[in-house]
């Protein structure tokens, strides 16, 4: 142990597995914390260790904490720049004209490939560990990229062919990455077990 004592010691746990969330919020909650352990040690004869071990064990009481007030602005942020710059590089594969005369038109369709498997991966990631409203923020992220991306293909010099059935095709599938973002979060609430309350 540090010499902050056991106190310190279970706090400083409790705030890295809290990490990613606003840290104004993650500051309140340690102080809370310390204020009940030193109530609990007070109304049990001075047992710190006790107090201590009451409130439970460290990181599920932060992972806790973070699953009801969320990450904050900043990982907010990154998650929908990720989605979005992911989801940009899938768009080629909804472009690409078959090959003809022996040319491959469909390198940019595989190439592309990988990129919308990590996006999806990435929308899962989000909505489980960060909650649905981040998976959707995420989603939404992803449905933007791919818009702007299309949008900048056809208006290239060199442009998209853009077609009813492309833009419907585009637009169905962006808006099921933003589903995708929403429904394992939500998911997970609902089905998961109810916790203790905090």
């Amino acid at each position: 142990m540090n010499a902050g004592g056991p106190v310190d010691d279970y706090l400083n746990a409790v705030r890295g597995a809290m990490r990613g969330m606003d840290p104004r919020v993650r500051e309140d909650i340690l102080r809370e914390l310390r204020s009940h352990v030193a109530e609990a040690a007070s109304a049990n004869g001075g047992d710190v260790p006790r107090a201590v071990a009451a409130l439970g064990p460290a990181s599920q009481v932060g992972r806790a904490y973070r699953a009801v007030y969320g990450y904050g602005r900043g990982y907010q942020i990154l998650f929908i720049v990720v989605a979005a710059l992911l989801s940009a590089l899938t768009v080629p594969v909804l472009g690409g004209a078959p090959p003809s005369a022996g040319t491959v038109a469909y390198a940019p369709n595989l190439a592309s490939f990988p990129f919308l498997v990590l996006v999806v991966l990435w929308l899962l990631w989000v909505s489980v560990a960060a909650g649905s409203r981040a998976g959707l923020y995420a989603g939404l992220g992803a449905f933007a990229g791919r818009i702007a991306m299309a949008a900048a293909l056809v208006l290239t010099p060199s442009g998209g062919i853009l077609t009813a059935d492309g833009v419907a095709l585009l637009v169905l599938s962006s808006a099921l990455l933003v589903l995708l973002g929403l429904l394992p979060g939500t998911a997970k609430k609902a089905w998961s077990k109810p916790g203790a309350d905090l």
